[in-house]
């Protein structure tokens, strides 16, 4: 129950991360409004990452504890997806905020924003892998 409730605040907040860098997109230069714009969305890139590794500690927990076994294929699958989607966070989408709201072109802008929507879908990869459970 705590992995699923997780994992929907996790999409949640990969919705707001996208919001944010909409937003920062709509004027990509130093700006005021950018910094406080971009202080929010590093606070909320701050808690997307810990409910992230959340969503991965409890899952393996949850396979653990479960009937489910480490080599079935969409346990794994699911596992690789999480941490690709902690290192891509983390290297990433960050490094890719900071530069739009500092200095970023229309190139820049629109890779950072679609690099925000890449990390719902692999959310929704993720969510589909669970509900499913293809063997």
């Amino acid at each position: 129950m705590v992995h699923i409730g997780a994992s929907l605040l996790l999409f949640v907040l990969a919705i707001i991360s996208v919001l944010f860098s909409v937003l920062i997109a709509v004027k990509p230069a130093a700006d005021p409004a950018n910094s406080v714009l971009l202080r929010k969305a590093n606070i909320a890139g701050l808690i997307e990452s810990i409910v992230a590794c959340a969503v991965l500690l409890t899952g393996l927990i949850a396979v653990y504890l479960g009937s489910w076994s480490l080599s079935l294929p969409w346990v794994w699958m699911s596992l690789m997806i999480m941490v690709f989607y902690i290192v891509a966070l983390v290297y990433v989408t960050k490094p890719a905020r900071l530069i739009v709201s500092q200095r970023g072109s229309a190139v820049k802008t629109g890779m950072q924003v679609i690099l925000q929507i890449g990390h719902v879908l692999l959310i929704l990869v993720a969510f589909s892998l669970m509900f499913l459970k293809p063997s």
